[in-house]
């Protein structure tokens, strides 16, 4: 059986986890770090995927309608993606690779990641300080901006864009921030519009509550951006339903 590229991330996960919570897409997609539409571009995602829906959209009740989870993302959830057929799915669009920095913690208030002299990351976790910590930041958590404006993100970063890279669906953006570099996946019509290109100065906008930890690799110099993909939860192709 051919093999399939890995089509599930852990925002993902933690997506499915806050909409069967929340029962709202809204409030989900809030609680992740994410926006509204990037959280209903990964359901679809998902959906494409896994060859149904994953939620369903409710109307009247106690609750006054909302989103729950389908049977299907419920399974998805409860017994984890190998409980999942996958013979029908069909290939989706890969997401543009994680942001990875490895930094120092300092509990502050507030709590910050020193990941060079030229970023500091005002993250949700909690560490002992000065304790070296991984971070990671999902590019389709970042908005860019051409101006700064008001903004209830807790990191609001200066940089440059270093490179504008075609993908299929997206574009990814590189954006040098002090020296790091920062991913960032917008649309094609955003490209246009903003007129990025390399060398144009923007504005990121990242929620704390997008940045997650994760145990640091091996070693490397703190500071300097580690922009692998990280290695997503795979659906097990030919797994039996449960």
């Amino acid at each position: 059986m051919t093999a399939r590229a890995p089509v599930v991330t852990d925002t993902d996960v933690a997506l499915l986890r806050s909409l069967a919570r929340e029962r709202s897409v809204v409030a989900a997609s809030r609680a992740v770090g994410i926006s509204r539409d990037t959280a209903v571009y990964r359901l679809a995602r998902l959906e494409r995927a896994f060859g149904g829906p994953v939620v369903a959209a409710e109307r009247g009740g106690r609750g006054h309608g909302g989103t729950s989870l389908t049977p299907l993302g419920d399974r998805i959830l409860r017994d984890g993606f190998d409980a999942v057929e996958l013979l029908d799915a069909r290939p989706v669009t890969p997401l543009a690779p994680s942001n990875h920095w490895v930094g120092v913690y300092r509990t502050g208030p507030p709590a910050t990641v020193e990941v060079g002299p030229g970023l500091r990351l005002r993250v949700p976790f909690v560490a002992d300080d000065g304790a070296t910590v991984a971070v990671h930041l999902d590019p389709e958590s970042v908005l860019v901006a051409r101006d700064r404006f008001p903004s209830s993100a807790r990191n609001v970063l200066a940089g440059t864009v270093v490179a504008v890279t075609d993908g299929p669906g997206s574009v990814t953006l590189v954006v040098d921030v002090g020296g790091a570099r920062v991913r960032a996946s917008v649309t094609e019509e955003t490209v246009a519009q903003m007129r990025l290109r390399p060398g144009a100065r923007v504005w990121l906008y990242v929620k704390a509550t997008a940045l997650r930890r994760g145990a640091p690799p091996g070693p490397t110099t703190r500071g300097s951006p580690r922009s692998r993909a990280r290695t997503p939860l795979r659906p097990r192709a030919g797994s039996a339903n449960r």
